[in-house]
């Protein structure tokens, strides 16, 4: 039975943080024993029913406190555990562990979910390793560019989504509200503060599901409209999206919500594609993993238009969402990727 530590900087409520979880917990189904790492949050109890085991270290920052302790803790986890595969999922984990890959001797792997800012010292410094997973060709692009890693092994994994969690039999029409589920730092609240505009000289009911440095400015925002509900954050986001009727965002909440044939509006603060209704759109959006990365810039009237548009449209016409989701970013899928790899010694 391999031994596997997953290593990301918490277990709040984000992408990256729920394809760890997911993972997390079918490898254990599948025999492995898996010990994720990270500080801490949200998704530690569902982890822990799951049957993974966890350990907090705080490796969210690369402050001078926090990168003493976490490297003490490692340490330490790694000598006790002692894992055959250490996985990283963001920059500093990946950091973190390669300090100690060769006295430890364990098969580093490293998986990108995202473009980060960079940098000449954060070229430098970064550690990817020797076997890299991306989520989306773009990403593979940038890794490129970015970083020396010409010699790594580059696999392409999903965002995998659990089918029968995320399943819906039907959605109201006419609709009657809006549900956008993002992070809501400086950096990922846009599209919430601009939903809390358009619900506001609308009328349209509104509910946003998350948590960040933003929310109590977006709550201040909302004021006391009664149509807009901030929920703040949430580990049983299929339960919220159970309450709504269309959705607007991007990433893995999409295609959560794709999983449940909800209506989309692809937008985010990384850009915007709209309506999802061709299959022109949808080729657009599969290359940069939903993130609408290469779509046009977000903007309020644009993203009036698009929610407009959708308002008019039968919920029939996007049936053939849970099928493309089941066949092409099934949580089994996803898994396999990761497992093939895995096996190799």
């Amino acid at each position: 039975m391999k031994k596997i530590l997953q290593c990301l900087m918490s277990l709040e409520i984000g992408g990256a943080e729920t394809h760890v979880v997911e993972l997390s917990k079918e490898l254990v189904s599948r025999g492995y024993d898996v010990m994720v790492a990270s500080n801490g949050g949200a998704y530690t109890k569902e982890l822990i029913d799951g049957g993974v085991k966890v350990v907090t270290i705080p490796m969210h920052s690369k402050k001078p406190q926090f990168v003493l302790k976490s490297l003490s803790k490692l340490n330490k986890t790694l000598k006790e555990y002692n894992p055959d595969i250490v996985h990283a999922h963001a920059r500093i984990p990946a950091l973190y562990a390669s300090v100690f890959e060769k006295k430890f001797k364990f098969r580093m792997i490293t998986t990108v979910h995202g473009k980060f800012k960079t940098n000449w010292l954060l070229k430098r410094i970064t550690q990817w390793g020797n076997e890299i997973f991306v989520v989306s060709d773009d990403i593979r692009t940038y890794l490129l560019e970015n970083y020396p890693v010409e010699s790594a092994k580059i696999f392409k994994t999903i965002n995998g989504i659990d089918t029968n969690r995320f399943n819906r039999e039907t959605i109201q029409y006419p609709y009657s509200e809006i549900i956008h589920v993002s992070r809501l730092d400086g950096s990922t609240s846009k599209t919430a503060e601009l939903l809390i505009r358009y619900a506001q000289e609308t009328g349209i009911n509104l509910r946003v599901v998350g948590d960040g440095t933003r929310f109590d400015g977006l709550k201040s925002l909302a004021g006391d409209f009664s149509n807009i509900n901030l929920t703040g954050a949430s580990y049983q986001v299929e339960k919220e999206l159970m309450k709504s009727d269309i959705f607007v965002g991007i990433s893995r909440a999409a295609l959560e919500a794709m999983s449940m044939n909800m209506p989309v509006v692809l937008a985010g603060d990384y850009g915007m594609l709209g309506v999802i209704e061709t299959p022109e759109k949808l080729e657009l959006a599969k290359q940069d993993n939903f993130t609408a990365r290469n779509g046009q810039s977000l903007e309020y009237y644009g993203l009036m238009k698009e929610i407009e548009k959708l308002l008019e449209m039968d919920p029939k016409n996007f049936n053939w969402q849970r099928e493309f989701v089941k066949e092409h970013h099934s949580l089994r899928k996803m898994v396999d990727d990761y497992e093939q790899v895995y096996k190799n010694d």
